[in-house]
């Protein structure tokens, strides 16, 4: 094949069915109780069907792809590097700091990455998405997330 994209979505295809199929052995359940094979269900039927997009999206494609000295121009390394860093750092700090601070520097730090976006527009938007995100899994799901040093 020509188009590495009709490759990998078939690969794509094949796990999301096998996924979905192989899940509904663990019992599907129903909206409002949920069995087992549920999410696992979902997740691989709609990545079943994404990878059909991007199959039948891919012969509509006429120029040439890439090679992989294109694919890496233009690259700045120190920024993965740091993002890798960052993404690292985050769980093993994410216990003795706790989730509200530990999650609201580390998308601080990820926005800046960026470097587009203003300092009130980050520390805002940083802050809203940690306040959302405490909300949802601490308030109305009732998740037990690390509360570190502000206890």
């Amino acid at each position: 094949m020509r188009n590495p994209d009709r490759f990998s979505s078939l690969v794509l295809f094949a796990g999301g069915m096998m996924t979905a199929l192989w899940s509904l052995k663990y019992g599907f359940g129903s909206l409002s109780e949920p069995g087992v094979g549920f999410i696992t269900f979902f997740a691989g039927a709609i990545l079943a069907l994404l990878s059909l997009l991007l199959f039948f999206s891919s012969f509509r494609e006429k120029e040439k792809p890439a090679d992989l000295r294109e694919l890496w121009a233009g690259l700045d390394v120190k920024k993965v590097l740091y993002v890798l860093l960052l993404l690292v750092v985050y769980p093993v700090l994410l216990r003795p700091v706790g989730f509200p601070l530990c999650t609201f520097i580390l998308l601080f730090l990820l926005f800046r990455v960026k470097g587009s976006y203003g300092i009130w527009t980050t520390l805002f938007v940083s802050c809203f998405v940690t306040a959302v995100s405490y909300l949802v899994f601490q308030v109305w799901l009732q998740v037990q997330l690390p509360r570190g040093i502000l206890g």
